[in-house]
């Protein structure tokens, strides 16, 4: 069993975020350089619409919630609680983790001890307040259990919505993995919390229920279900999210107010398996259609993974839940770190994907492409060449069947308001781009060292100038496997964690 590496990631500073740099070619340098920066008040690259505007969009975004992983368990201090000692590291909870390296590689950021005993309490606010500075409408909250901690997690984070802002919402969603052998729990739990006045309802008055993997009791069973629960006083709108809906769909039907699906998580396998189309296939069967989005899906304990292609995957099923003109999209997910699927701000991501999270709601629920008013980067990259031996785990991880081939590449994702010259350098090897104004995905070869990612404009003698150091290293040998696609910003300082216990 290896020692846990513990690093101090020393260049995630204040400063990382964006510095200014002299022109290399003193004989024609511009008479100015221009530093760009933000303040964390500021971090989006275009202006966000008014909550006022998106909440009156008929256009809805849910982000699929997990309850086995809030922000913190327990109130103490992050470098020695349970994501820290027992999901992040490879002998945590007695070892059971060992042969693939831990059950985590990601977790929510830390925060400070709070001095007040309703810790919880603020915990679950603080969600609410995040998905709300993105736009969203509300959480899909996966029901685990009807008793217990995830019951209490659940209750707090529908008592946190109603506290914070009583327009954002619950989309109630049993997962039908939990209660098939026991649907009677699941039927007690939605009428407790169809009380609540966060559970998300339609203007009808109707309580939504979108049970995970619907397909575990075949539709005769949901149409008793539903017609019980409306003979105790529950109307329901149900909106069933399948695997392989189309397969569902037809017996499904009419009893149905909208349809899901858990989708798929390779770029390649969203354009040619149809997903474009699904939003208007789906509605010979239903109202509405709820779109899966997610940003990547890597899960240590199955040992498997989805090839995403750095930021690829989020791009494209965005792109088809707007252009296929979905009306709703489920993020897949908000915070489950088990499938690292997750967008809230985190140790691995930071505010990557969270933060374009905010750009395509916009966009989805507007209808128009939001403009972009201040230049950004963005990169994503895993933290070696998946082609690597670990020295020390044992189970590997492999690429799931029908997943796209392995990619091993740094991505820059600029968002510019005008075009500009970019460039990638890692250790001694300099790539550039020409890219006009708009979004620009500029991909090179995955190497060893700390990539810079850059961006360089010159106009009237002046020169505009982005330098953003990566927060993480890219190791040319390893002990365990580490799939996950980091993330980090110009727009952003990286969060800086000396005790966090990484895998090298």
């Amino acid at each position: 069993m290896k020692a846990i590496v513990t690093i101090l990631l020393s260049l995630i500073t204040a400063n990382i975020c964006c510095k200014s740099k002299t022109y290399s070619d003193e004989t024609s340098a511009p008479s100015d350089t221009v530093r760009v920066s933000w303040t964390k008040d500021d971090p989006f690259p275009f202006n966000m619409p008014s909550k006022e505007s998106l909440n009156a969009s008929d256009k809805k975004v849910f982000a699929h919630y997990f309850t086995q992983f809030p922000i913190a368990h327990y109130n103490i201090d992050a470098s020695a609680d349970y994501y820290t000692l027992h999901y992040l590291t490879p002998s945590g909870e007695g070892g059971i983790h060992a042969a693939y390296g831990g059950f985590l590689r990601n977790r929510p950021l830390p925060r400070a001890v709070i001095s007040d005993s309703n810790w919880q309490e603020q915990d679950m606010e603080e969600e609410v307040r995040r998905a709300i500075a993105i736009g969203l409408d509300g959480f899909a909250c996966n029901l685990l259990s009807e008793a217990g901690t995830h019951r209490n997690i659940t209750i707090l984070l529908m008592e946190a919505a109603h506290r914070v802002d009583p327009d954002f919402k619950i989309l109630i969603m049993p997962d039908m993995e939990a209660f098939w052998s026991r649907p009677e729990a699941m039927t007690q739990y939605v009428k407790d919390l169809s009380a609540y006045p966060s559970a998300y309802r339609l203007g009808d008055g109707r309580l939504v229920i979108s049970p995970f993997n619907t397909q575990r009791f075949n539709a005769a069973w949901w149409e008793n279900w539903l017609n019980g629960m409306r003979d105790d006083g529950i109307d329901i709108a149900f909106v069933p999210l399948f695997q392989s809906w189309q397969t569902h769909a037809p017996s499904f039907g009419n009893i149905s107010y909208g349809m899901s699906d858990w989708g798929w998580a390779s770029p390649k396998a969203q354009i040619d398996g149809g997903w474009l189309n699904a939003p208007s296939l789906a509605h010979q069967f239903a109202d509405i259609w709820m779109h899966p989005v997610r940003p990547q899906d890597f899960r240590p304990h199955s040992t498997v993974y989805w090839e995403a292609g750095n930021s690829e995957l989020y791009r494209v099923m965005w792109d088809h839940a707007i252009s296929g003109g979905a009306d709703w999209v489920h993020l897949i997910t908000w915070n489950d770190y088990s499938e690292h699927a997750c967008i809230a701000p985190s140790t691995g991501t930071q505010y990557s994907f969270y933060d374009l999270t905010a750009y395509y709601t916009a966009w989805f629920k507007t209808g128009v492409q939001p403009p972009i008013t201040h230049d950004a980067l963005y990169y994503f990259h895993r933290r070696h060449n998946m082609a690597l031996e670990p020295t020390v785990q044992t189970a590997r991880f492999q690429a799931a069947p029908g997943s796209d081939p392995q990619q091993n590449t740094v991505e820059l994702l600029a968002f510019l308001t005008a075009p500009a010259t970019l460039e990638i350098q890692i250790g001694a090897t300099t790539q550039t781009m020409e890219a006009p104004a708009g979004i620009t995905s500029f991909k090179v070869t995955l190497r060893p060292g700390i990539p810079v990612f850059r961006m360089k404009r010159i106009e009237e003698n002046t020169l505009t100038l982005i330098e953003l150091p990566g927060a993480f290293e890219i190791k040319s040998s390893i002990t365990c496997q580490d799939p996950l696609y980091y993330g980090g910003s110009s727009t952003r300082p990286a969060v800086a964690l000396d005790f966090l216990y990484k895998i090298d």
